[in-house]
């Protein structure tokens, strides 16, 4: 008997051992939301960053509306089903104070933040059409499955003098489905 109690006892000490062993390190927040949409938002495509590249000041000074090369970037639909006919994009973020259709600059204007100034970054499709602020793209004709959206941004100027400094901003988007 009393070696069924030392047995029982070394069982249940390598139990709480090993319960020990299996203590977390960490959390793992996963984060979505289920939603009524004809077609789901790649994860890829949720939170992007689009280079604009390092652009020359002379490019883009000594006239209004002067504008850099263009950088490309997608927006993909998943998964589309039979009722998505069409999508249209609209943009939203902090405009321009030169020109309310474009997107200000992160820090323009502040006391003490050195940034780029006489530019904003104007938003566009692949056509290079201009999509202001707020306002709604051309339609894009959907299929079933997977569908890609072109976009385009770039620098503009909004006054006749250019200043150096970081130029970057931040825009939303939302999917307006037709």
């Amino acid at each position: 008997m009393r070696k069924f109690f030392k047995l029982a006892a070394l069982a249940a000490v390598a139990g709480a051992l090993s319960q020990g062993a299996m203590a977390a390190d960490g959390t793992i927040n996963f984060t979505g939301e289920i939603v009524d949409a004809p077609c789901s938002i790649s994860p890829n495509s949720q939170n992007m960053t689009v280079p604009l590249g390092k652009v020359a000041r002379t490019v883009l000074d000594g006239g209004k509306g002067k504008k850099a090369t263009p950088s490309k970037f997608t927006i993909d639909l998943l998964g589309c089903g039979a009722t998505a006919k069409g999508a249209t994009v609209s943009f939203t973020g902090t405009p321009d104070l030169d020109d309310a259709t474009n997107l200000r600059l992160a820090n323009a204007g502040q006391v003490g933040v050195t940034t780029a100034s006489g530019v904003a970054i104007e938003l566009g499709d692949s056509a290079a059409t201009k999509i202001p602020l707020g306002s709604e793209s051309a339609q894009y004709v959907l299929g079933q499955g997977d569908n890609a959206l072109k976009f385009q941004a770039v620098y503009v100027s909004t006054k006749d003098t250019v200043t150096v400094g970081p130029a970057n901003s931040v825009a939303q988007f939302t999917v307006n489905y037709k």
